[in-house]
C-alpha cells in the first residue's frame, strides 16, 4: 500500500462569454444552444443580464464591481457570497477593480447580471436556469481560488495488478461556494464518511473475494452538444452569433439526431398537467449521425477526387470555414480588400461544386439512395456496436412499474357474467353481486 497526497489549486472562472454559456446550457441545463440563446436574449431585453453575444472574457477596467455586488447583497440565494466579497476583496471604492484575466476581443464585455431578480420574476424555469448560471459565474469570477488535496492510495496485488482509490478533500472552498458544480468536476462531492478510512504506506489488506469476467472494448461515445460547441470554437467554425444556429441546422435537416446515453431520441418538453406521472429522466445530449448525414458526408469522400488542395472534399472540412472567418477579420482590420476576397471565394466554391457535380455518377447517386434507412434502423445498428449505455436497468424499472400497474388494475376489476340474449342475438354483461357474509 502506498499513499500519495498532492495539493492542487483551481483558478476562478473567467468572465462569461457566449461559448461558455452555450456549453453550460447544453451540458448542465439540458437545453439546446439555440434555446439557450433565445432565453438569454429575452433576459437581456428584460434588463436582467448584459448583451449575451460576445467572445470577450476580460472585464473592462472601468467596470463597477461594487455596484453589481450591492445589487445582489440582499438576494435570498447568494446574498452571503455577495456580502463576503464586499467585506473582503471589494470593501472600498479604491478596491473596485475587476480581476485582470481573460481575453479582450474588442466586442461586447462579458455577460454579467444587471438586476437582482428571483425565480418568480422570470417567465419560465429555463430562463431562471440561465439567469442563475450567469449570476453564479459572475460571483465566482470575482472570488478566490479553490484549494483541495488529492489523496491517491495504490494497492499492489502481486507483480501484475495494481488498484487505486482517490479521495479529494477541500481545503479552501473559494469560488466553489457559489459554483458548487465545480466540486463534481474535481470529484469532491458524493463522498461518504467511510471513504476517509485511514490508509497508510505499507498497510496490508486481506483479499476477500476474487472474480473474473470477460468483456469487449466499446467504441467511444458520440459527441455531445457542448463538446461540439467547444470544437467549433477551437476550429473557428462560426461566431458567437451563429454557432447555435449551425448546431440547430444539422439537427433540423436530419443529419444527426439528439439521443440520451441509452440511445433513445430526446423527448420534447411537455407542459405539466396535474396528476400526470413524470417520465424517466433522459441523461445526455448526444449527436448521433443518421444514414442521411453519413451518406451525404460520403459524397465528399477524398478517394473520389485527385485534386489535392483543390479537391471538392475540402467542402466538408472545418479548415474552409476557419479560413473564411480569418479573412472576414482581415477585412474588418483593413488588411484585405473585400471585393477581392469575395470574388476569390465565389470562384473557388463554384469550381469545387462543378467538380463535385461532375463526379456524381448514376452509380454513386444510386448508392446514396440505397444507403438511406429509417432512424430506428440506424439506432439498432449503433446499439449492436455497444455505443450506448445498456438499458437493462431502465427495462427492469419499467417491468416493475408495469407489474404494479397490472396488480392494481386487477384489484379494481369488477367481475362480470356474460349471458346470451336469444331475441337480440347479442351477449350482454351483468355485474355479479356478492354477499359479504
Amino acid at each position: 500500500m502506498s499513499v500519495d497526497n498532492k495539493s492542487e489549486n483551481m483558478a476562478p472562472p473567467l468572465g462569461l462569454n457566449t461559448v461558455a454559456l452555450l456549453e453550460a446550457g447544453s451540458k448542465a441545463m439540458g437545453m439546446s444552444p439555440k434555446q439557450v440563446m433565445n432565453v438569454a436574449e429575452k433576459l437581456y431585453s428584460a434588463g436582467f443580464i448584459s448583451y449575451p453575444r460576445t467572445e470577450t472574457t476580460r472585464y473592462h477596467a472601468s467596470f463597477d464591481v461594487r455596484y453589481v455586488l450591492t445589487e445582489h447583497r440582499s438576494h435570498p440565494l447568494w446574498s452571503r457570497t455577495a456580502s463576503y466579497l464586499l467585506k473582503t476583496k471589494y470593501n472600498s471604492k479604491s478596491n473596485n477593480q475587476p480581476p485582470f484575466r481573460g481575453k479582450d476581443i474588442g466586442d461586447h464585455p462579458p455577460i454579467t447580471p444587471l438586476k437582482a431578480v428571483t425565480r418568480q420574476d422570470v417567465d419560465s424555469g429555463a430562463a431562471w436556469k440561465v439567469y442563475e448560471f450567469v449570476v453564479r459565474n459572475f460571483l465566482g469570477s470575482l472570488h478566490n481560488k479553490l484549494s483541495f488535496t488529492r489523496t491517491v492510495s495504490s494497492l499492489q496485488l502481486g507483480h501484475d495488478y495494481s488498484f487505486q482509490k482517490e479521495i479529494v478533500t477541500v481545503d479552501f472552498l473559494g469560488f466553489a461556494d457559489c459554483c458548487p458544480w465545480i466540486l463534481n468536476d474535481i470529484g469532491a462531492s458524493g463522498q461518504k464518511d467511510n471513504d476517509t478510512v485511514h490508509l497508510r504506506k505499507g498497510l496490508k489488506l486481506p483479499i476477500s473475494n476474487v472474480s473474473m469476467y470477460e468483456a469487449q472494448t466499446k467504441p467511444p461515445p458520440f459527441l455531445q452538444e457542448h463538446e461540439l460547441i467547444l470544437l467549433m470554437d477551437q476550429n473557428r467554425i462560426g461566431t458567437d452569433a451563429s454557432m447555435a444556429v449551425h448546431v440547430s441546422n444539422i439537427i433540423d435537416r436530419g443529419y444527426v439526431m439528439l439521443c440520451d446515453q441509452t440511445g433513445d431520441p430526446l423527448r420534447q418538453p411537455r407542459p405539466f398537467r396535474p396528476g400526470q406521472k413524470p417520465l424517466p429522466r433522459q441523461i445526455g445530449r448526444y449527436l448521433v449521425p443518421t444514414s442521411l448525414g453519413l451518406s451525404l458526408f460520403d459524397l465528399f469522400d477524398q478517394n473520389h477526387f485527385n485534386n489535392g488542395d483543390l479537391s471538392p472534399a475540402l467542402l466538408s472540412k472545418p479548415s474552409i470555414r476557419r479560413q473564411m472567418e480569418e479573412e472576414v477579420k482581415q477585412i474588418a482590420l483593413g488588411t484585405l480588400d473585400k471585393d477581392f476576397c469575395l470574388q476569390k471565394n465565389l470562384q473557388w466554391f463554384q469550381e469545387r461544386y462543378q467538380e463535385l457535380d461532375t463526379s456524381l455518377s448514376r452509380q454513386r447517386i444510386n448508392q446514396f439512395g440505397h444507403s438511406l434507412c429509417p432512424t430506428s434502423n440506424s439506432l439498432r445498428y449503433w446499439r449492436r456496436l455497444n455505443v450506448f449505455e445498456p438499458k437493462e436497468l431502465h427495462s427492469n424499472n419499467k417491468l416493475l412499474r408495469n407489474a404494479k400497474s397490472t396488480k392494481k388494475r386487477h384489484k379494481k376489476q369488477i367481475k362480470r357474467a356474460s349471458t346470451f340474449n336469444h331475441s337480440t342475438g347479442r351477449i350482454s354483461s351483468k355485474r355479479k353481486k356478492y354477499n359479504k357474509n
